[in-house]
């Protein structure tokens, strides 16, 4: 698998004001539409734990993501081998698609794993419009697919976890 150099960050092409306008609108806003009342996130430090059928590439890739957020975003980010604010649960796509049909991956709050998922869905516990706080997520991927999509889910789902 290919994997890129590291670059330096460069400086924004848009104004900030314009940024800011669409941070708001991004983060208070969910991708159906619905409103969101408040912006959640973690507090403290954020640990991240991988369950499952882990294929063999999404260890170096979380580890490089974990790394990124912490020197980059200056996020007190660490992976670890227990219960964990944030848990990566690895699956076959086809159990995933029979419960979400549309979903390459997905986040689930107010859950740590797929049992619990599929018994809390659409429950107030795993409302993202209902959360005025995060205390526990998990991130739902197949372990059955291209290595670059599952570091592309890490990328994404980690981050909408985060918040």
């Amino acid at each position: 698998m290919r994997v890129f150099a590291q670059t330096p960050p460069q400086r924004p092409l848009r104004p900030n004001g314009e940024m800011a306008r669409n941070f708001l609108d991004l983060s208070f806003r969910l991708e159906t539409g619905e409103d969101l009342p408040v912006l959640t996130r973690f507090e403290g430090p954020v640990s991240v734990a991988m369950t499952g059928a882990v294929p063999p590439t999404a260890g170096a890739d979380l580890g490089r993501l974990l790394t990124r957020l912490r020197s980059e975003a200056d996020i007190d980010i660490f992976r670890t081998d227990g219960p964990a604010a944030i848990t990566v649960e690895f699956l076959p796509r086809r159990v995933m698609q029979a419960q979400v049909p549309q979903a390459a991956c997905f986040v689930e709050p107010g859950v740590s794993s797929w049992q619990e998922y599929r018994t809390l869905a659409r429950s107030p516990e795993t409302d993202w419009a209902r959360l005025t706080r995060r205390d526990r997520v998990a991130v739902f991927i197949p372990n059955d697919t291209a290595p670059q999509e599952i570091r592309d889910c890490l990328h994404e789902e980690i981050a909408q976890a985060l918040g």
